[in-house]
């Protein structure tokens, strides 16, 4: 293999780096397919038999960080709580796995991260550069739009919990600090609104203390974020919810909410034991003005 590559004109170390980079996913891929069918036979032989009854396998094909990796899963029939019957895979539910489409969760977040700062074109490009899968931009949006649509069912899912108190967080704190603020944004396509192109995005943060990182360096502590473009009582139902899902709000006897004022932020005072303050800006902002 050395003899060919260095009798090819215009190699390069770049482009010496690349073909090795390929073949090592080439290597990885295959090698995570033959452990994932080994699993799969290991189930088989070890399975509760009365329980999951053999039927069969079925082929699938994953888009995973090393690139496209095909194998046969076996699939069980078996009875659930409601003596109703369904199909399992024992593999899946042993490795946990979560994909979005056929795209793990891996190779999501990688195009999660970079859809973040470029645009999808330019996200296509570095995650197909920078992974064994090659990915169009069209494909990248697919992603991120599946991705927004779990996560805003967890997060209409933890607000249905919060409102009917049985939130699910356990993090015990009297104190949590919440602040807020908005950022308006250009808006494209369908999402810009009637008048004017820019939208407000409403962010909010709840933390309930501060640790040292380094030396002057402090993180929050136990932090929770949200953001949306929602109305003012959706967005503060979902922060309560992602609130009550870190945080045991029963044993919160204090909450310090920071921010500039605005409408939407004071409209989420609607407990008594919810303090608002103006931020230091906006406070020595108004003081001047006075």
């Amino acid at each position: 293999m050395m003899k060919e590559m260095l009798s090819e004109k215009g190699l390069d170390f770049n482009a010496l780096e690349k073909e090795i980079f390929k073949i090592g996913c080439e290597i990885a891929a295959n090698l995570l397919e033959q452990v994932l069918i080994r699993i799969d036979e290991y189930l088989e032989a070890t399975r509760d038999k009365k329980k999951y009854r053999h039927k069969g396998t079925r082929a699938t094909t994953l888009k995973t960080l090393m690139g496209e990796v095909s194998y046969n899963r076996t699939v069980y029939e078996t009875e659930l709580e409601n003596e109703e019957k369904a199909y399992v895979y024992l593999l899946d539910q042993v490795l946990k796995l979560e994909t979005f489409g056929k795209v793990t969760a891996s190779l999501v977040t990688r195009v999660a991260e970079s859809a973040s700062v470029c645009s999808y074109r330019e996200t296509a490009a570095k995650v197909s550069g920078m992974t064994g899968q090659t990915i169009s931009h069209g494909g990248a949006w697919n992603v991120i739009q599946e991705l927004g649509k779990r996560l805003s069912e967890g997060e209409k899912a933890d607000a249905r919990l919060a409102k009917d108190n049985q939130g699910r967080g356990n993090i015990v704190t009297p104190i949590l600090f919440e602040e807020a603020d908005g950022v308006w944004i250009n808006m494209q396509g369908k999402d810009r609104p009637k008048k004017g192109r820019k939208c407000e995005m409403k962010m909010a943060v709840a933390y309930d203390g501060w640790e040292l990182k380094g030396k002057n360096r402090y993180a929050l502590r136990n932090k929770v974020m949200v953001c949306g473009f929602e109305e003012s009582k959706e967005f503060q139902r979902k922060k309560e919810g992602a609130i009550a899902a870190k945080f045991d709000t029963d044993e919160i006897t204090i909450r310090i909410q920071n921010g500039d004022g605005g409408g939407w932020i004071k409209g989420g005072l609607v407990d008594a034991d919810v303090h608002f303050q103006l931020d230091p800006f906006h406070k020595n902002r108004e003081i001047l003005n006075a």
